[in-house]
């Protein structure tokens, strides 16, 4: 369990010699970090990033979330607006969306698809990009994306916008951007995106000095942050930003007090996805200078093993053995739903016709009853077969009028039934933060008051971003590195702190 930062912030007054100086300081060296400095170069001469450890970006599937028409979606045959992409967030980021900085995401997300590909990430599609071979709808709207096409690049959907309520909203399209795997590697292509803007970075003249830790910021008496003090290998470092701190350290779900306090479900509920740092000390220091930190209990928690896609065609049920949600949601949604809101105790129930039975999934129970499933689960009685007997006769017309699943998924559950255990014991899911600082649309660290702290910034996970209460696989990519290349830009271009 990582320890609260104790260390209060000091006084520039009290520093007698800066080991370095720089005008724009980044603090973390992943997605936001890396598209942050590269904003900040943009605009002004010396930039610096320092890194401690490392982000969770190498765990993710490489997914960055853009719509709004993008060349990928072109090449692919996917009619798409910035309208249709806004109001689709909305609803499935939220709710508590900051709809200003979602507009601004939204309006910007063609160019941002152009700044990425120039930094280097491969998203070219189409005939003429070698080795892509493009996805192919059926003729429901799903896209089958198999290892080749991983390899090649494409679209997948990611976020539920073909499911209820999304796809009342606003025309459903795929808007998950999964990268063309330059190394012929056929996987999901993990870490690639923050490997192509490392190299980016790499092609500057920015700074980067790894094995250095922020502690604690360094304020002036006007109240404007100048600078931090840090570890470098054991030594007490303190470097000087002239213009600003721009703060990408990361969410904190390896810091089990910070959960306990905000999202507690979360210490017992669900595994840890990310890296180690991910402990909250960029979020902890900014509050002691009085920084606002919001959504702090929110989180994303996704099953460890995804089910087969058949398998949506069950019914989850929760420990009063009733529906919660339409199955065929984004699964991130499902398992937030699971742990968040059901307490991680979740059942699917499928039926012969449904299961698929594979080296790594079975059934916990199968029987010809669903009163013996109840016993057996420790169900309340007449529970399961109430909820089955109800969906079974709306499934018969199509129908699912309480959550709305897809006719596709509907048929009616018939003996014999099995049920898979979905509790965090027998099917672990993994979760990380979405909470964070408090920050206006350029990336500026507000106060408790509504107030700009002047000289900080901040990005990524460390941020309240985009992602509240909700959330779409590649939104972290898609909104770190966009917020952070503006907050890089918009702390370049300060004006300098006075000698």
């Amino acid at each position: 369990m990582a320890p609260r930062v104790q260390s209060k912030p000091i006084s520039a007054a009290s520093v007698t010699a800066w080991d370095d100086e720089t005008d724009v300081l980044v603090v973390g060296f992943g997605i936001a970090g890396t598209s942050a400095a590269l904003g900040a170069a943009e605009v002004c001469d010396d930039v610096l990033v320092i890194e401690r450890g490392g982000g969770s970006e190498g765990t993710c599937g490489g997914l960055i979330y853009l719509g709004g028409g993008t060349p990928m979606q072109k090449a692919m045959g996917w009619e798409d607006t910035t309208d249709a992409m806004y109001r689709t967030l909305q609803v499935a980021l939220g709710p508590g969306v900051d709809d200003a900085k979602l507009r601004v995401y939204c309006d910007g997300s063609l160019d941002h698809f152009d700044w990425l590909v120039k930094c280097g990430v491969p998203l070219i599609t189409g005939p003429d990009a070698p080795g892509t071979p493009l996805g192919t709808p059926e003729p429901d709207g799903f896209v089958s994306v198999g290892a080749q096409e991983y390899a090649g690049g494409g679209l997948v959907w990611t976020g539920g916008e073909q499911a209820y309520p999304c796809n009342e909203i606003a025309p459903p399209a795929p808007r998950g951007h999964m990268p063309r795997d330059a190394d012929g590697v056929e996987d999901l292509f993990e870490g690639a995106v923050l490997k192509c803007m490392i190299a980016a970075v790499d092609r500057t003249n920015i700074r980067v000095q790894y094995n250095t830790g922020a502690e604690r910021l360094v304020v002036d008496v006007s109240g404007r942050i100048v600078g931090i003090e840090g570890r470098r290998e054991g030594e007490t470092v303190r470097i000087r930003a002239r213009r600003g701190v721009v703060l990408t350290t990361g969410g904190f779900i390896y810091n089990d007090e910070m959960l306990a306090e905000y999202s507690p479900l979360l210490v017992t509920g669900a595994g840890k996805l990310g890296h180690g740092m991910q402990d909250g000390r960029g979020i902890q220091m900014a509050q002691l200078v009085g920084a606002d930190a919001v959504h702090m209990d929110a989180a994303d928690a996704t099953l460890v093993t995804t089910p087969h896609i058949s398998f949506i065609a069950g019914i989850l049920v929760n420990k009063f053995g009733q529906r919660f949600i339409n199955e065929d949601s984004y699964y991130g949604k499902l398992g937030t739903e699971a742990v968040m809101r059901q307490n991680s105790e979740v059942y699917l129930v499928v039926d012969d016709e449904i299961f698929l039975e594979t080296s790594w999934l079975r059934p916990t129970w199968a029987s010809d009853s669903l009163a013996d499933l109840e016993k057996s689960i420790g169900l309340p009685e007449g529970s399961l077969e109430q909820t089955v007997t109800y969906y079974n006769a709306h499934a018969e017309r199509g129908a699912d009028p309480v959550f709305h699943k897809g006719a596709r998924w509907l048929k009616p559950l018939r003996s014999p039934y099995a049920v898979l255990d979905l509790r965090n014991a027998t099917m672990p899911t993994s979760a990380f933060t979405l909470g964070g600082l408090h920050t206006d649309v350029d990336g500026r660290v507000l106060d408790v008051q509504g107030t700009v702290i002047d000289g900080l910034y901040s990005a990524g996970r460390a941020s309240s971003g985009l992602a509240v209460y909700g959330y779409c696989s590649g939104i972290s990519l898609g909104d770190g590195s966009f917020f952070g290349r503006r907050s890089g830009q918009v702390a370049g271009a300060a004006a300098r702190a006075e000698d």
